[in-house]
C-alpha cells in the first residue's frame, strides 16, 4: 500500500488541477469521487479572482486524500488508474 500512496504522491498538483477543472470530460466510476471533483471544481470557480496557490494546493491534497483513503475501493482503484493514466501520456 505504501507502493501506491507515494504514486498517488507524485501526481504533480497541475495534473491533478487538470483533472478537477476537467473533471466532466471524464467517467467517473466512483461516487465519493464524482462529488469532491464537483465540490472543488466549484470551490476553484468561486475563488478565481482571490485565488492564491493555497487555495489550488488545497484542492489538490484533499484530492489526493481521497485517493489513498479509499485504495481499497474497486471503483476508487479505477478511477486512480484513469488518472495515471493520463499522467503518463
Amino acid at each position: 500500500m505504501t507502493n501506491i500512496a507515494d504514486t498517488i504522491d507524485s501526481i504533480s498538483n497541475d495534473m491533478l488541477l487538470h483533472v478537477i477543472r476537467n473533471s466532466n470530460e471524464f467517467t467517473w466510476n466512483f461516487f465519493a469521487m464524482k462529488i469532491i471533483l464537483t465540490r472543488l471544481k466549484l470551490k476553484i470557480s468561486m475563488t478565481e479572482g482571490d485565488c492564491g496557490k493555497s487555495i489550488l494546493s488545497e484542492c489538490c491534497e484533499e484530492l489526493r486524500n481521497l485517493l489513498k483513503k479509499s485504495v481499497n475501493v474497486p471503483n476508487s482503484q479505477a478511477d486512480l488508474r484513469q488518472i495515471l493514466s493520463i499522467v503518463n501520456v
